[in-house]
């Protein structure tokens, strides 16, 4: 065990020093619950890229894939995105301050810093989107969109999440098919020219679906997360949004007709306005993600509920030691997400895979996450950024800390 695994929290070194009026407290561990709650996230978002289709070869369409690796394209599919999105609010929140988001001039160095750490980010988003891979953009968008919003606290957030969650699938249903989708952006850095192409990432599908998450991750974030009665409540909290969720999509689905309207019209997403108001109420895998009410609701419930129990589960020194790994692949969130297409490079664009290739992807990433982690703090990537971000956005040197003095021995 090394001593990288007990810095300060995620991402704290984005914030202002605190001044003379608000010492700051003695600097915690990690909390490596929330690494662990990253990792699923990056594991689910690489085996969406592999899509497996088969075991140990890939079947290729128009064959049916293997019955339970269908299942799980179907349960994964959206959901891993929405859980990469709603860790995203959780990081908003803690590069700001978390459950003590500094005032004035510390607010405002955060916000500077927030700001450089998409422009870093932008390049490498510019390169992914040239294989049809916009998440990173998006990141970059929401990052500054989300700026106005993190002098809030945990309820307003939390209430701004609850209005999202309805007005997000609203707008797009609407969108969607009564006036028609906007067109698909050009991709790579050719987007750069063509300011046209940039409402996309606002009014297109993630933006609307994505806010619920991320202000819902956020509020999260504003919580101090350390009590375990904190945490048990976000299990509770999680369970019942979860549980919530399912009914709202049963009734609809199955007492209300949702499943036979759907089937009967087989809506497509160009406007047109044949798709039924019913729909609104669906989930994957018959429903489409983004105009789904109980789908976001859903993907918090879940959020809490994983943060909340592996947040408890790396308070034990035993699953620590054994879910470490795991924890290392969430501190390089950025590096494992940029770095798993380059393993898939060699394979083109053509998938879907084998399970195989997932687990060899997957494998590979957690052993050379946990091995930078046993000798650095930050991922290659992580430290770029870092180093990036300090030296645009400097602290300012009235706050900088004196030298530590050395102690003196009174015996």
């Amino acid at each position: 065990m090394t001593s990288s695994r007990v810095d300060e929290s995620i991402d704290a070194t984005v914030l202002a020093p605190a001044t003379a009026a608000e010492a700051p407290a003695k600097p915690r561990s990690r909390l490596l619950g929330l690494d662990v709650v990253r990792a699923i996230a990056i594991i689910s978002m690489i085996y969406v890229h592999v899509w497996p289709t088969g075991w140990l070869r890939a079947v290729l369409p128009p064959e049916q894939p293997v019955p339970g690796l269908l299942w799980m394209d179907e349960a994964v599919t959206n959901r891993a995105m929405s859980l990469f999105v709603f860790c995203a609010g959780v990081s908003v929140a803690l590069m700001t301050g978390g459950a003590r988001p500094p005032s004035g001039a510390g607010m405002t160095l955060a916000r500077k810093r927030l700001v450089i750490r998409s422009v870093a980010m932008l390049p490498l988003a510019l390169i992914l989107l040239e294989y049809g891979e916009s998440i990173l953009l998006s990141y970059c968008v929401w990052f500054v969109l989300l700026l106005p919003f993190t002098k809030l606290k945990a309820r307003p957030l939390f209430i701004a999440a609850a209005v999202a969650a309805v007005a997000g699938p609203l707008f797009r249903f609407v969108m969607l098919n009564y006036i028609g989708e906007w067109p698909f952006p050009v991709d790579g850095f050719a987007l750069l020219l063509n300011p046209a192409d940039w409402p996309y990432y606002l009014v297109g599908p993630d933006t609307p679906y994505a806010a619920a998450l991320l202000f819902a991750g956020m509020g999260l974030g504003r919580l101090d997360l350390r009590p375990h009665a904190v945490r048990l409540r976000l299990m509770a909290a999680g369970a019942a949004a979860i549980a919530g969720s399912l009914a709202m999509w049963w009734v609809a689905a199955v007492p209300l007709g949702g499943l036979g309207a759907l089937a009967a019209v087989r809506p497509s997403r160009p406007g047109g306005g044949e798709m039924p108001w019913i729909s609104l109420f669906m989930m994957k895998p018959y429903g489409m993600f983004d105009i789904s009410l109980p789908m976001g609701p859903m993907m918090i419930g879940i959020g809490f509920l994983l943060i909340g129990f592996f947040l408890i589960v790396m308070d034990q020194p035993l699953w620590e030691r054994l879910l470490w790994p795991l924890a290392a692949t969430g501190s390089l969130a950025l590096t494992c997400y940029v770095g798993h297409f380059l393993l898939l490079f060699p394979f083109g664009n053509q998938p879907p895979f084998s399970f195989q290739l997932f687990l060899s992807i997957a494998g590979f990433v957690v052993v050379f996450s946990t091995l930078v982690r046993r000798w650095w703090r930050r991922g290659p990537l992580e430290f770029l950024i870092h180093r990036a971000m300090v030296r645009v956005v400097p602290d300012r040197p009235a706050d900088r800390p004196a030298p530590a003095r050395p102690a003196t021995n009174t015996a």
